[in-house]
């Protein structure tokens, strides 16, 4: 049986892996969603790689003030994660 993908090819799971992502790395997922995502992440090559490079980015991102980084540069930085 095959995996049901998004528009743009990404497994679905992924995409709702990496939906939850941000508050995986903020520690507030509830216990029965992260035990669902790091259960994903053990068994996925592509999605423990994104997480790493979001993790990196937002601890960049937190040495800058939370107004310093245009809204657009912001949005155009999430959607390039979101992309296959």
């Amino acid at each position: 049986m095959r995996r049901a993908t998004t528009r743009s090819g990404r497994p679905a799971d992924c995409r709702e892996a990496l939906e939850l992502v941000t508050g995986y790395l903020d520690g507030v997922l509830p216990a029965g969603r992260r035990r669902r995502l790091e259960e994903h992440l053990a068994g996925c090559a592509e999605c423990p790689v994104q997480l790493e490079q979001i993790r990196v980015t937002v601890e960049i991102l937190r040495c800058f003030g939370a107004g310093d980084i245009p809204q657009d540069t912001l949005a155009k930085l999430w959607a390039a994660f979101a992309r296959p």
